[in-house]
């Protein structure tokens, strides 16, 4: 991940948020400087997968995240600042 990418969401679980198809740039910049926070859109890596969730709770320095549609979704468990790649910063 650079500090700018361009990408693409597939899947319908960030619907209706997030449409299947639409672009989003993502940046790691705002992390920089602070931390995430509760309803910020990321990116972050799972296996082989990239993925895009918004952060639904932070405890101490973990973060849950999951999608918006909840028929599509599921937990992730607890991830740390180091696994989310970047922040959603624009849609199309």
């Amino acid at each position: 991940m650079f500090f700018f990418s361009h990408l693409k969401v597939s899947g319908h679980s960030m619907e209706p948020g997030l449409k299947e198809e639409q672009s989003v740039f993502v940046s790691i910049i705002p992390y920089l400087f602070k931390n995430p926070k509760k309803g910020d859109v990321i990116i972050f890596k799972t296996g082989s997968k990239l993925l895009i969730k918004r952060i639904l709770s932070v405890k101490g320095k973990k973060y849950q995240a999951g999608g918006d549609n909840i028929g599509h979704s599921r937990d992730f468990g607890n991830l740390k600042k180091s696994d989310i790649l970047g922040k959603v910063i624009y849609k199309l």
